[in-house]
C-alpha cells in the first residue's frame, strides 16, 4: 500500500523540516554547549602536554557553543552543516588519539573509556545524527519542491499547446 501525499502523489510521504524545528535546534544546541564545556574542562589537564591539542581544545571549547547559539539564532542549513562537521571531526579526533600515538600526546592510545571523552563522542554523536537528519530533510524538501515546479511547469505548457 502506497502513501498518498497531500498533492495525491503515491509512494511521497511527508518528510519534517527538522532544520527548523525547535525541538531539534534545542537538544543540538545544548548538545554542542556540553561539547564545548566538555572540551573547557579538560584543558587544564593539556596544559602540560602538545601545545597544538592544547589550542585545539580551546577551540572547540569556543567553537562548539557558538555553533550552537548560531543554530538557535539563524537555523538554516549552513548552520546545520557547521555543528555536524565540527562534532563529526571532534568525534575523529578523539578516535585517532586513542588509535595511534600523535606528538605531544603518546599516553592516550587505548584510552578509550575515559569518562568525559564518552560523554563527548555521545553527544557529538547526538549532534550528527540530527544535523544529518535535518540536512537530509532540506534536500527532500528542494527535491520535491523542484519535481513540483517542473511538473507545474509542464502542466503550463500543455495547456499553451492545446
Amino acid at each position: 500500500m502506497h502513501a498518498v501525499s497531500e498533492s495525491g502523489q503515491a509512494g511521497a510521504q511527508h518528510v519534517p523540516d527538522l532544520s527548523t524545528d525547535a525541538a531539534a535546534r534545542a537538544v543540538s544546541a545544548i548538545g554542542l554547549m556540553t561539547v564545548g564545556i566538555i572540551h573547557a574542562l579538560e584543558i587544564p589537564d593539556q596544559i602540560g602536554g602538545a601545545a597544538w591539542l592544547t589550542a585545539g581544545f580551546c577551540l572547540i571549547a569556543v567553537t562548539a557553543p557558538g555553533c550552537g547559539l548560531w543554530l538557535l539564532a539563524r537555523p538554516g542549513p549552513a548552520a546545520w552543516l557547521a555543528g555536524g562537521a565540527l562534532c563529526l571531526s571532534v568525534a575523529a579526533g578523539y578516535v585517532l588519539t586513542r588509535s595511534v600515538p600523535l606528538p605531544g600526546d603518546p599516553s592516550d592510545v587505548g584510552n578509550w573509556l575515559e569518562p568525559l571523552g564518552m560523554a563527548a563522542l555521545i553527544t557529538e554523536g547526538m549532534v550528527v545524527m540530527l544535523a544529518g537528519l535535518a540536512l537530509a530533510a532540506q534536500v527532500a524538501m528542494r527535491a520535491r519542491a523542484g519535481r513540483q515546479g517542473a511538473g507545474q511547469q509542464g502542466a503550463g505548457q500543455h495547456r499553451d499547446r492545446q
